[in-house]
């Protein structure tokens, strides 16, 4: 497989425009349906191979142990038939000799012959040169055992000395060559075992060796595949978050790069999309803002009574009329700044600024409201408690946002907590300050809880009770802190309430609107 050097969503310089090298390389990566082909072949090539060579051991254990039983054994058999018909051949001549019994005679005469067929089988079947030269001194012997027993004039021409060495040589002779095929077909058998205990060793280790390697190689594939789709697969949960400048880079077979491909594109139109929106939304509210303060002047002037007194019910009115122009300019107000933010067009004044001064301040600020729903305001600050460099009053705006949220969505006689201490760092110096925001209210739906720093986003678990907002100040409140070099998160359970978290470095760069600090990523994991 050909590793991709380039991104997927735009190749690089010198390519041509029709596509004809992304094409090539595409043609060199491997398929999904190329992967699945050649680990599948590859078990079955060793399946193959295993089977082979156990076929073929099985065989030759057959073969040996066809020959131990058929040869071997038929040619012991006629071996012992040998030594019988010598001995019955024996027994015969003597009682012959006694009892010049012509029935004794013929009994040895029919020896004689069993014992000559049964050389002849037994040189067939013998093979070693050993038992070869045995048989031909068995032969010789028994020759020369005949003659000393010529039936013809009952012995006398041999003598009974020389018949009885005769016959224990040959008795020994024919017993040795016994103990030869003996030994041949114990060899065999023993042969035998070992290549079927070989056989069994070496198929268990190919065995195991396939098995290895074809789940090794199954794990390869299927990492190769999953791996690209589970980065897609988060890709397409941060695209669900908004994220839409995402973009996937990711290498594996040539149908997900296409998939990779098809997803960056779809990425691409959506972070068009969502521009377009912000600059539609920003340029209406820039538009609305000009007549809004017309009229929100024009309502303080006729309040004043600069056109003359007012009714009771006139000054009722235009104050209705003076409240929501206020809310409605705060509204436009967000709105164009979370433009400015998002445009990376935003300044921020960064100085020494005191945190608990802040924290009082947005207390301060809301304590009227909290005592109105009967709510109540504890605040905890750490001592001492280092001082940051930030903009002071976008800070500001963070703690009151987070303050007004909270007093939103906390029932009466709920309680309101701020906490803030200081976050030690690897030399168990400050490096980070943690503020938290947390009430008694009715918690975040757990596959909402990444979604409420979107910007116009609302809880539908919230509109069932009838607690709306613009969805602006969550999302303006962290692109403030992420300015800061800081995080911010939440953590919430239905029916406990909730806890917004902010951790600020101590140290910030004025200039600087990077990601958060792997400082203050520790002291929120922490």
């Amino acid at each position: 497989m050909v590793p991709s050097q380039f991104p997927i969503d735009s190749p690089p310089a010198g390519l041509t425009e029709n596509g004809v090298s992304n094409r090539r390389v595409n043609r060199m990566r491997m398929t999904i349906f190329s992967r699945v082909m050649i680990a599948q072949s590859t078990l079955i090539l060793i399946i193959i191979a295993i089977s082979i060579f156990a076929v073929g051991k099985l065989r030759l254990v057959s073969q040996l142990n066809t020959r131990a039983l058929t040869v071997d054994a038929r040619c012991i058999s006629e071996e012992k038939l040998l030594l019988e018909s010598f001995l019955d051949e024996m027994r015969n001549a003597e009682e012959y000799f006694l009892m010049r019994d012509l029935s004794f005679r013929d009994a040895c005469k029919d020896n004689r012959v069993e014992f000559e067929k049964a050389v002849v089988t037994i040189r067939q079947a013998i093979s070693s040169q050993d038992e070869k030269t045995l048989l031909s001194q068995i032969v010789s012997l028994h020759g020369e055992y005949m003659k000393q027993t010529d039936l013809a004039d009952f012995g006398k021409n041999g003598s009974e000395a020389a018949r009885s060495k005769l016959s224990d040589q040959i008795i020994r002779k024919i017993t040795e060559l016994i103990r030869l095929r003996e030994q041949a077909a114990s060899h065999k058998m023993a042969t035998a075992r070992d290549n079927a205990a070989s056989a069994a060793r070496v198929m268990f280790w190919l065995a195991l060796f396939g098995i290895a390697g074809a789940f090794i190689m199954a794990c390869i594939n299927a990492r190769g595949i999953s791996r690209p789709l589970r980065q897609l697969a988060r890709e397409m949960r941060a695209i669900g978050r908004g994220e839409f400048f995402r973009t996937a880079r990711v290498e594996g077979p040539a149908e997900v790069i296409e998939l990779a491909k098809s997803f960056n594109r779809m990425a691409g139109e959506l972070e068009h999309l969502d521009r377009l929106k912000a600059d539609f939304t920003a340029h209406v509210s820039h538009e609305l803002r000009t007549p809004l303060t017309a009229i929100r002047e024009g309502t303080a002037l006729l309040l004043e009574g600069i056109s003359g007194p007012l009714t009771k019910s006139q000054r009722e009115i235009l104050e209705v009329v003076r409240n929501h122009s206020q809310r409605l300019f705060q509204s436009i107000s967000s709105i164009l700044d979370l433009s400015k933010m998002e445009a990376e067009m935003m300044d921020y004044e960064f100085t020494m600024c005191d945190l608990k001064s802040l924290i009082g301040k947005s207390i301060e600020g809301v304590n009227l409201i909290a005592r109105k729903m009967e709510i109540r305001l504890s605040c905890s600050v750490a001592e001492p408690i280092p001082m940051l460099r930030a903009d002071e009053r976008r800070i500001q705006q963070v703690f009151d946002n987070l303050l007004s949220n909270a007093l939103k969505f906390s029932p009466a006689g709920g309680e309101v907590r701020v906490e803030a201490f200081p976050v030690q760092g690897a030399n168990q110096c400050p490096v980070a300050v943690e503020v938290r925001v947390s009430d008694d209210g009715p918690g975040i739906p757990a596959e909402e809880i990444h979604n409420i720093f979107r910007h116009f986003y609302q809880s539908r678990h919230q509109k069932a009770k009838g607690r709306q907002g613009t969805g602006l100040g969550l999302a303006i409140a962290r692109h403030i802190v992420e300015a800061h070099k800081g995080r911010i998160w939440a953590e919430s359970e239905i029916g406990c309430g909730s806890t917004f978290h902010v951790v600020l470095p101590i140290g910030t760069d004025v200039s600087s609107k990077a990601e958060p600090s792997s400082l203050s990523m520790r002291a929120a994991n922490g």
